[in-house]
């Protein structure tokens, strides 16, 4: 049992990761125009959203190769501003949008504001993660996994422990 105030691990290990992917798979398929637009696959966290990232380039692709990766470097908590170089989206009509995980949903706002200034419409934008904190700021169009971080951390099987997110 936790002591009071501390955060229980919720350990997604790498059976339950691969259900989730396929999860959003399956939703991918049913929201976005995967045939008809030049779709790529802005990967927020490169030290986090790797694998997601890949496994959705792959299982999502429609033609003779995966769909491209984008990632984007995401700061931990004031270390730096969330940069992305707009020649880097020229070729995309949508973009779906991921990280493994969404704790205060701060990353994806910073990422949604960033991406409608460069002239994305926001049905051409798709945000989505494996996990995400019901507390959150920020709702993803698609989440499998919703759990309470008040009482909860989310932890991966493939994750090195950090004490980065600690404070919210």
């Amino acid at each position: 049992m936790a002591l009071m105030g501390e955060r229980q691990n919720l350990l997604i290990d790498r059976e339950w990761e691969l259900r989730l992917v396929d999860k959003v798979c399956d939703q991918a398929r049913l929201d976005l125009p995967l045939e008809s637009a030049k779709i790529g696959v802005l990967q927020l966290s490169y030290e986090y959203s790797g694998l997601v990232a890949q496994l959705l380039a792959h299982k999502l692709s429609v033609g003779d190769g995966p769909l491209d990766i984008e990632p984007v470097n995401i700061p931990y908590r004031g270390e730096f501003p969330v940069v992305i170089h707009p020649n880097q989206l020229d070729p995309y009509e949508a973009l779906i949008v991921v990280d493994s995980g969404c704790l205060t949903g701060r990353n994806f706002a910073a990422v949604e504001r960033i991406l409608l200034d460069y002239g994305f419409r926001r049905d051409r934008l798709w945000f989505c993660c494996l996990a995400a904190d019901l507390n959150g700021r920020f709702k993803p169009d698609c989440c499998p996994l919703w759990f309470n971080g008040d009482t909860h951390m989310v932890h991966f099987w493939w994750e090195t422990k950090t004490t980065h997110f600690n404070a919210k």
